[in-house]
């Protein structure tokens, strides 16, 4: 039965896209999925270099994905790897490349899409790291940061802690719909205010935390000073009758003598004192 199917027939069937390049890297033959998968051809691309031209654009990494894959083939090593790459159209995807030298200096190179399963991972290590309404960072990526900073040279280390006074009343009483809204506003009148060098997360419901590296407890004030003015200015364009505000505290590590764990929680103690001085 086999005898009535030609290669390419077979070739074509497979649910992997296949590309066979000759000894001179010209193109030799490309299945129907390595098309499709790419946009791309034989008759669009002739050889080796132009596919490299036409789906990497950065140079860098063009040369470094042409230099590897010609020594694995001059020592005619299989190997596999993702990379990411641009079709035909221009559009972005993730291929897994399993490239295999053939005799007479042949190679065959299998083609598998994916970008879907890059782009859920991805999402994963999103998540992983970050607040999923505000889009901040979490309690967990925030610890891994203080680590981080207790080890570096980025003192004067302030650290502030913010928390979102009412949000129960506004949960209460217009449902937590308006809760998430007020929650998202404050964070991004936070993050509007700060440096990129600056983090930002979000670590329980109604609870902020801003790490500010280089920033001395006075600069730090002056930052607080700002987000409030900003809060304020919000509550002026409302005839909401539940404020908008937030309670403020600030704890500043002048060197590493002070772990910043320890300048975590003076900073929660210090918002509290405030909080409960408005109350």
């Amino acid at each position: 039965m086999l005898d009535s199917l030609t290669t390419e027939e077979i070739l074509d069937s497979l649910t992997v896209g296949v590309v066979i390049s000759n000894q001179n890297e010209e193109f030799v033959y490309v299945n129907e999925l390595a098309n499709k998968i790419t946009g791309y051809s034989i008759n669009d691309l002739k050889n080796i270099n132009q596919w490299f031209a036409a789906a990497y654009p950065d140079p860098n990494q063009r040369e470094k994905v042409k230099n590897n894959f010609r020594n694995k083939v001059k020592e005619k090593e299989s190997y596999n790897h993702i990379l990411q790459i641009f079709d035909k159209n221009n559009e972005e995807k993730y291929i897994e490349f399993r490239i295999k030298p053939l005799k007479n200096g042949h190679v065959m190179t299998n083609i598998i899409d994916v970008t879907e399963k890059k782009k859920r991972q991805k999402k994963i290590e999103h998540l992983s790291f970050h607040d999923e309404l505000t889009g901040l960072y979490n309690r967990h990526y925030l610890k891994e940061e203080l680590k981080k900073l207790n080890k570096s040279r980025k003192y004067p280390v302030t650290i502030i802690i913010g928390d979102l006074d009412n949000l129960k009343v506004i949960n209460d009483n217009l449902g937590h719909l308006a809760g998430d809204k007020y929650i998202k506003k404050a964070a991004n009148i936070i993050k509007s205010l700060l440096r990129n060098e600056d983090t930002i997360g979000r670590v329980g419901g109604d609870e902020f935390v801003i790490i500010l590296p280089n920033t001395t407890n006075k600069t730090a004030a002056a930052i607080t000073q700002r987000i409030r003015k900003k809060f304020n200015l919000e509550n002026k364009k409302t005839d909401e009758s539940i404020k908008f505000d937030i309670s403020l505290g600030i704890s500043t590590a002048k060197n590493k003598k002070t772990d910043l764990i320890d300048c975590y929680h003076l900073a929660d103690q210090n918002m509290y004192k405030n909080k409960n001085n408005k109350f």
